[in-house]
């Protein structure tokens, strides 16, 4: 589990605390090993249970996005990166300064420094209704 709520957090921590003092008793009193390792079955339980109570968090909803771009670049030294996207920047400025609700614009080059490939993606504005 990626991603669990703060209370879940604090019972998983309290859980592998007293799991690593059982290890410590384990490996201070070898004629309890059997005895300690049931607990440690019960806890290994007990730890399903915690996770299977845990919420998950609450999603958080995506935002319509008004302008997506997608870039693939690939390059063979930092240097050429950083003038691939430059190029790519300069490319794209045109379109950015008057988008087009709806429009799909490809670009892309290839040559000496590297490769790239973009799409840009143009959603429709938000529609503001007034009462």
């Amino acid at each position: 589990m990626e991603h669990v709520d703060d209370l879940t957090r604090h019972k998983i921590r309290e859980w592998q605390m007293r799991r690593l003092e059982i290890k410590d008793q384990m490996a201070a009193s070898p004629e309890r090993v059997l005895e300690l390792s049931q607990v440690l079955d019960q806890m290994e339980e007990e730890h399903e249970r915690i996770l299977a109570e845990a919420t998950p968090p609450a999603p958080v909803a995506a935002a319509q996005a008004l302008l997506e771009l997608h870039l693939n670049l690939s390059a063979g030294s930092v240097r050429d990166l950083r003038k691939l996207l430059e190029l790519a920047l300069h490319e794209l400025d045109g379109v950015l300064d008057e988008p087009q609700p709806g429009a799909r614009h490809p670009g892309g080059m290839a040559g000496s420094l590297g490769a790239y490939q973009f799409e840009l993606s143009v959603g429709s504005e938000p529609s503001s209704t007034t009462s």
